[in-house]
């Protein structure tokens, strides 16, 4: 089994913990997480933002050239997009997805 060591704020046991800032005084740890289950979760993820994103192709005279998003590991490896992320946010993975040339 090949894992990832992510640092987790708050309680790395719990659930509801993502992945946090590295900051003194946070609290949390480190947590190694099962690099098959981010990836299936992240598999998951990149299946359903294909059907979102699929039917994007144009704004107007511009067409969609990259999709960019942020994305949050929990404590047991699942992911979720972070909603209202702004520049300077720390703990997020950031996926950044280019339409190929065809």
């Amino acid at each position: 089994m090949s894992t990832i060591p992510i640092w987790f704020e708050g309680n790395p046991e719990s659930e509801d913990e993502v992945l946090g800032v590295l900051s003194p005084g946070a609290g949390g740890g480190v947590k190694e997480i099962d690099v098959g289950t981010v990836k299936k979760s992240l598999s998951g993820l990149a299946g359903k933002l294909s059907e979102i994103l699929g039917d994007i192709r144009s704004v107007g005279d511009f067409q969609l050239e990259t999709a960019q998003l942020a994305v949050q590991v929990n404590a047991e490896g699942g992911v979720s997009l972070v909603a209202n992320a702004k520049a300077g946010v720390s703990g997020t993975i950031t996926l950044t997805f280019s339409k190929g040339k065809h």
